[in-house]
């Protein structure tokens, strides 16, 4: 090894040794200063809750129906498109009207003869009267004059009927809508025949929802109409009230159909998929507000304040939250005094200076 090596091999060295010497000593005894934060707190409590069985359902419009029409002919002026809202009585299709018209061109054909077949019957009528009363004909001949009389009456009060009901189905060429909504499906187009009973346009109320779900017989005898129940989509929870139970069970699945009327504050959608939470019983359990949770890189925790009122962030694990608060199911226990405010501002070792006593 020459010399200029050897040099730097004993600097390193030297370095190396005196690194270590500096690493063994200890830092100076310097008291950390720690950051007062004003915070509301709360002692954990456990408390009796209520446990969930947990249904899907769906959200429909509480007022769907499929249009048609009551004649048969070709559609036309059929103008609005899927996902159009529309007005109540606003004109949504008419159906080509060219038969009915004819019908009612055949009832007053049929008008007319049966009232010229009135005027002879009548005129028949008037003078065999006299010939009657003057005892110059049979009773059985005047009889037979009186029937054909009476009969051509009737033929001109069907005819009439005949006239009203052609001209009545004039009236069911132009389809309305029969409130307001938003056309969810569009089943034919312009030119297309239309049959009575068959749909042309489905329509929905979308103002008012309502969820439908299927319940066991169990959950079912649970539920009272005018219940509250929460519904959850998405993470979001929303109140909703039990509005029907059908009491007869779908003989395939056994279950029972419940429908829950919805807040219109709501930001659900017809069509969207939601689980609905069904109360079952009553259990205890370790609940904390919501605002006290935090999520700091995707681990859950709470501060948890010692008896130096020392914030810690402790890990926890949630469970399901409720109205009343999250559920914590382990991490935490009963006694411990958690930060429920101001979570922004507090840092681990933080010194807590409460603000006010949180009930949970």
């Amino acid at each position: 090894m020459n010399t200029w090596k050897r040099t730097v091999l004993i600097a390193a060295l030297a370095c190396s040794a005196t690194g270590l010497a500096a690493c063994s000593k200890s830092p100076p005894d310097a008291r950390q200063v720690q950051r007062q934060v004003p915070a509301p707190v709360m002692q954990t409590e456990s408390r009796s809750v209520a446990a969930f069985a947990r249904v899907p359902g769906t959200v429909t419009a509480r007022q769907q129906i499929q249009l048609g029409s009551r004649l048969s002919g070709y559609i036309r002026a059929l103008r609005v498109r899927d996902g159009q809202a529309v007005k109540a009585g606003q004109l949504l299709f008419e159906i080509d009207p060219t038969a009915v018209l004819g019908q009612v061109q055949q009832a007053r054909a049929g008008l007319a003869e049966a009232e010229s077949a009135l005027t002879d019957a009548r005129s028949n009528y008037d003078r065999f009267k006299v010939l009657y009363t003057q005892q110059a004909i049979p009773e059985k001949q005047w009889d037979q004059v009186k029937s054909a009389y009476a009969m051509a009456q009737a033929r001109v009060a069907a005819a009439q009927g005949g006239i009203s009901t052609a001209q009545s189905q004039l009236r069911y060429a132009r389809v309305t809508a029969p409130f307001s909504g938003i056309i969810t499906r569009k089943f034919m187009q312009n030119g297309d025949l239309a049959s009575p009973g068959q749909p042309i346009l489905a329509l929905a109320d979308i103002s008012r929802l309502e969820v439908q779900c299927s319940v066991s017989g169990t959950l079912y005898r649970s539920l009272q109409i005018g219940q509250k129940v929460v519904v959850s989509a998405d993470g979001n929870s929303v109140p909703a009230t039990v509005l029907d139970l059908v009491g007869a069970a779908d003989a395939m699945t056994h279950g029972h159909m419940v429908k829950l009327s919805l807040p219109a504050a709501s930001t659900l959608q017809a069509g969207d998929y939601v689980s609905v939470e069904v109360p079952v019983t009553q259990r205890r359990a370790l609940m904390v507000p919501a605002a006290a949770l935090l999520d700091r890189a995707g681990i859950p925790g709470v501060f948890v304040v010692d008896a130096q009122d020392i914030a810690r962030y402790r890990m926890v694990r949630p469970g399901q939250r409720t109205p009343e608060g999250v559920e914590i199911l382990s991490g935490l226990s009963a006694g411990e005094t958690v930060v429920a405010g101001n979570l922004a501002a507090v840092n681990n070792g933080d010194h807590i200076a409460p603000t006010g006593a949180v009930h949970g």
